[in-house]
């Protein structure tokens, strides 16, 4: 497609022909060109962050939601620095994010001018790709580079423009999509053998999911049957395996670490759990299956990388005759259903103030399928993958940079990515306290998200971990706000739930509103049980 006008026109020409629909960002001098061209077209809408840091978790989150290409946006200088924040989670966590910052006139850089830094020497941390667009005739280039390795990487990448190229002419013809959507080729590459006599050896085996495991879930069942193995999954994983299955161990982690676990002699990791790994037993042998060569644990006994649902079918083929252990089958369905009572017994629990695993039992019955679910960083997260068993929901979460204040923002990302679809945002109250001005995000764009807010007024896993660490617990304490009255201030709707009897019918009248409601739980501070 031909465009004339300039090189912002363009940007935004060739963003939209590649299926982007919205940009998030904060307005800011050296992005003004860009946000002026926003008036010339339709097909981007620009969505206003109160900061940088939210703009990116929100990209970031509709991203990892979609799998689609999204965009951020920030000025130069210290908005350029804010945007880093967020980036780092798409980075990390392999969200295919395009990162665009402006940046001081061309004839200013290199200099002590205000707001100038070199750009690409910072974001080259936090992105598989950065560059700087001098001359308007490689925009084109620039951006599909940029574009092509977000999604190769599933990744983060970054473009800066200095102010003065934004607003230079450019009549130039776009790319079409094709030319960025591409993946890596389905590879198979590893010690099949010693997978193999691995997994023959064992008479105890585990399996479990990452994220990536997703793609071959089917496979992945499939295996569980053939082997006899129970399954547990990773925090950020925990939709990819519906929670009633018969050998769903569910979680483990500081809440909640059965001793079955201790037991195995032979763990099948697909994709990456990198916070459960630390709670693997030293005896089992681990075979992982990765996606890529380069997330394969170096500590591994067997591995392999590629399409997994092409290497499960590999490893299947060649275990036809695998003798299955029916004494650890048994162990492992009894241990899986000891989890669900343990969790609708904790849903009867009526004590005050609320307690966490009551609260994410209670969701259980409230939360409608397709829902998603989007977890800011706390100890409440940790009592989450207990008590929640997955029925057709989604879970958003930070798997590796774990910044508190994300919980909210990716409530907005999900949202904004599917209006039709229920979205709920946990978050403690130092969590909605770094992220208190996108509820007036949610409100200034008519999002029905309704924010649980886990409120006991520390932070309540740092005091425990010092302690752990022998330690003196010290500055956990919370200063915090009426969370009611400020959502209510905001225009959202506001809900306190001191009563563990009203957890159900509170969330339920939130989810029913065509409007942002935030729901203030009075928890009590329950220490994790493996700290």
């Amino acid at each position: 497609m031909q465009i004339n006008g300039n090189v912002a026109d363009f940007i935004l020409a060739q963003l939209a022909e590649w299926g982007v629909q919205r940009i998030y960002g904060v307005l800011g001098d050296a992005i003004f060109p860009l946000i002026d061209a926003m008036t010339r077209q339709s097909k981007i809408e620009l969505i206003a962050a109160t900061n940088e840091t939210a703009a990116a978790f929100m990209a970031s989150y509709e991203a990892r939601l979609t799998g689609r290409l999204t965009v951020c946006t920030a000025s130069a200088g210290p908005g350029a620095v804010s945007l880093l924040n967020g980036l780092a989670d798409a980075f990390l966590d392999g969200s295919p994010v395009l990162a665009i910052t402006g940046q001081v006139q061309t004839n200013k850089i290199g200099t002590k001018t205000k707001q100038y830094f070199d750009q690409q020497l910072l974001y080259k941390n936090f992105s598989n790709y950065t560059s700087i667009l001098i001359e308007p005739a490689a925009a084109a280039e620039i951006l599909a580079i940029a574009a092509r390795q977000a999604y190769l990487d599933c990744s983060a990448a970054h473009v800066t423009v200095p102010k003065d190229v934004l607003a230079m002419p450019l009549s130039a013809d776009t790319l079409p999509v094709d030319i960025v959507e591409i993946k890596n080729p389905p590879v198979f590459s590893g010690s099949n053998e010693k997978i193999l006599e691995a997994v023959r050896n064992s008479r105890r085996p585990l399996i479990v999911l990452g994220w990536a495991a997703e793609s071959a879930v089917y496979q992945v069942l499939a295996l569980a049957h053939q082997i006899g193995s129970g399954l547990v999954v990773a925090q950020e994983a925990k939709s990819v395996i519906r929670g009633s299955f018969k050998r769903n161990l569910g979680g483990i982690g500081e809440a909640y670490l059965p001793p079955i676990i201790k037991e195995a002699d032979c763990i099948i990791l697909v994709g990456n759990a990198s916070y459960e790994q630390k709670y693997f037993p030293a005896q089992a042998k681990l075979i992982h299956l990765a996606e890529r060569p380069e997330n394969i644990n170096v500590n591994a006994h067997a591995a392999a990388s590629g399409d997994l649902g092409l290497l499960i079918e590999v490893i299947m083929h060649d275990l036809e005759n695998y003798d299955v252990n029916q004494e650890w089958v048994a162990k492992v369905k009894e241990e899986a259903l000891s989890l669900k009572q343990m969790i609708a017994q904790a849903k009867e629990d009526n004590s005050r103030p609320v307690l966490p695993l009551r609260l994410m039992s209670s969701l259980n019955t409230v939360v409608p399928p397709k829902s998603v679910i989007a977890l800011d960083i706390g100890e409440f997260s940790h009592w989450f993958d207990l008590g929640f068993m997955m029925e057709n929901q989604e879970v958003l979460l930070s798997s590796m940079w774990r910044s508190i204040g994300c919980g909210l923002p990716a409530a907005i990302g999900a949202k904004l990515a599917d209006r039709e679809r229920k979205v709920i945002a946990i978050v403690g109250d130092g969590g909605m306290i770094a992220s208190l001005g996108e509820l007036l995000t949610c409100v200034r764009y008519n999002l029905a998200i309704t924010i649980i807010v886990v409120k006991n007024q520390v932070y309540s896993i740092e005091k425990n971990k010092m302690a752990a660490e022998g330690l003196k617990p010290f500055g956990y304490e919370l200063t915090t706000p009426d969370f009611v009255q400020f959502a209510e201030s905001c225009g959202a709707a506001g809900f306190r739930i001191e009563d563990p009897a009203e957890v159900e019918d509170r969330i339920k009248q939130a989810l029913e509103l065509d409007r942002p409601a935030l729901l203030e739980v009075i928890c009590a501070a329950v220490d994790l049980p493996s700290l």
